[in-house]
């Protein structure tokens, strides 16, 4: 009896263990805007954006930088890149987000585009952005912090 009983409640247990329900990752989320320096003064873009990862993974969100005016980014009257936000990694309080979108040059027109972005959190003189253009050429502009604004991770 005592083998029996002993042998009902293991089995009890591996049911109870194969029947738990499987927990989702928790939904995590990334959002920021503000002006970028590269340093330390002079503002060199100005960005905003907000991706979240999902509890089943699937991503979505934005993402815009401009650089136009007080920020103008020598050789063009107007650089941005701006589009949707199609995967994102994240890892601590850095996130690298990936999208599909436009890269516009004001006198030179614009295209389709892809962007790679990472970005730490902080607000001024601790969070960064720096943005990758992958498509139509590679462009690697440099890390910026953040002069005013702020970028959070959840």
């Amino acid at each position: 009896m005592r083998r029996v009983l002993a042998l009902t409640a293991v089995v009890l247990a591996a049911v109870m263990l194969v029947a738990a329900p499987v927990q989702a990752a928790a939904p995590e989320m990334v959002n920021g805007g503000g002006r970028g320096t590269v340093d330390g003064v002079t503002p060199f873009s100005q960005f905003g954006f907000q991706v979240s990862r999902h509890a089943d993974g699937s991503v979505t969100g934005h993402f815009n930088c401009l650089m136009a005016g007080a920020s103008e980014f020598p050789g063009f009257d107007l650089m941005a890149v701006r589009g949707r936000v199609t995967d994102a990694t994240f890892a601590g309080d850095e996130v690298t987000f990936e999208g599909t979108g436009m890269f516009q040059t004001g006198n030179q027109g614009k295209s389709p585009a892809t962007f790679l972005v990472v970005v730490t959190e902080g607000g001024p003189g601790e969070g960064t952005l720096q943005l990758t253009l992958l498509t139509p050429f590679e462009f690697v502009l440099p890390t910026e912090s953040v002069l005013n604004g702020r970028i959070d991770v959840h």
